[in-house]
């Protein structure tokens, strides 16, 4: 039990404080939810910038886990101390002042409560349902199987799943090895590999996911919180839950991937990565409708969300690039800023870096 509370440990406070040099935001709901989503994109295209080179030459497990402990101390020295200088000019220019009352997340009024409360059910049946009515996919024979082998002393992604045999390099898989990373955290929680994947991940992605949506309905009715419409946050996550709950049409409806397969990359990627990029773009598209100049993490932040959509899908960096792409071209094209190309460039590096090293292997 000690080990599992360490682990999620580290999958709250550790975020937390990663992503908390990430965020500018005055609003105290807003800050916590973006700092811990930051904070876990962070680990996770850390992950992938550390982990691809180490698997294609050849590294094995104990190796990969060693160095991403020492990567992870850095990043939070690096944060610890950013945050402690932007700390630091904000009380040398006289801004440490109390930030304006912001609009509450939780109004007082009635109707408000009883949506939250709803919300809340929701949420709960999907947390019944990700954990005792899942079926087995059929690929947990290979991804959950990989999150096992993994931890023995041979070379990464050079095992055959199914009978344990050596093979050669599986580079389709070894360029977004998101099952090492749930082997991580198997090991740290003291859980099997299968128990991860099924009690441990599931909750962590459903928060996750629900955690992205509040900050884009934050962001979409901005205006009608302002007026004291608190009701309009709470309404429209009970959409969003009502439409992941009937979302099971398909076996591969991103609906079905987050209850069914919350530990694979894929609906990581459906269910975090897409909305997360999508939350960043509505940031950026504010900041040029008013006019400001972007800050600097806020392109951090879409470089951990272009790498982390490449730990979890090798063609994941495709679709996330025609994405931005797109959004970057109209908004150069609407408010005449063309220096955005330069900054998309740099944010699709890991993107090109992982197509090129897929075509070539």
């Amino acid at each position: 039990m000690i080990r599992v509370f360490l682990a999620c440990m580290g999958i709250t406070i550790l975020p937390f404080l990663l992503g908390n040099a990430l965020t500018s935001s005055k609003d105290r709901g807003e800050r916590l939810l973006s700092s811990w989503i930051y904070g876990q994109l962070m680990l996770w295209s850390a992950f992938l910038v550390l982990s691809v080179p180490m698997i294609l030459v050849g590294r094995n497990y104990a190796q990969v886990r060693t160095a991403y402990v020492f990567l992870c101390m850095g990043l939070l020295i690096l944060s610890g101390g950013w945050s402690l200088a932007s700390w630091l000019r904000r009380k040398k220019t006289g801004a440490t002042q109390e930030a304006e009352p912001q609009n509450p997340w939780f109004g007082k009024e009635l109707w408000t409560r009883v949506l939250w409360i709803a919300f809340a059910c929701i949420l709960l049946v999907q947390v019944f349902c990700a954990l005792f009515l899942a079926y087995e996919d059929g690929d947990d024979a290979y991804y959950v199987a990989i999150t096992t082998y993994c931890q023995g002393e041979k070379p990464l992604y050079r095992i055959i799943p199914y009978t344990g045999f050596t093979t050669e390099l599986q580079a389709r898989h070894a360029l977004a090895p998101f099952p090492v990373w749930v082997a991580l955290l198997a090991e740290a929680s003291g859980l099997s590999g299968a128990a991860t994947s099924h009690v441990m991940m599931p909750l962590f992605v459903l928060f996750m996911t629900y955690g992205l949506y509040a900050l884009i309905g934050r962001r979409l009715f901005q205006a009608q919180l302002g007026q004291g419409k608190s009701w309009t946050l709470p309404l429209f996550l009970c959409f969003v839950a009502l439409l992941i709950m009937f979302g099971g049409y398909s076996i591969y409806s991103p609906e079905n991937f987050l209850i069914v397969r919350a530990a694979q990359g894929k609906a990581v990627f459906a269910n975090v990565v897409i909305p997360a990029l999508v939350y960043v773009m509505m940031l950026l598209l504010e900041g040029l409708e008013k006019q400001e100049k972007l800050p600097l993490r806020l392109w951090v932040v879409l470089f951990m969300v272009m790498t982390t959509g490449c730990l979890c899908s090798s063609l994941g960096g495709f679709l996330l690039c025609i994405f931005l792409g797109l959004t970057i071209f109209c908004g150069c094209i609407c408010y005449h800023r063309w220096k955005l190309l330069f900054g998309a460039l740099i944010t699709m590096l890991m993107p090109m870096v992982v197509a090129a090293l897929y075509v070539i292997l």
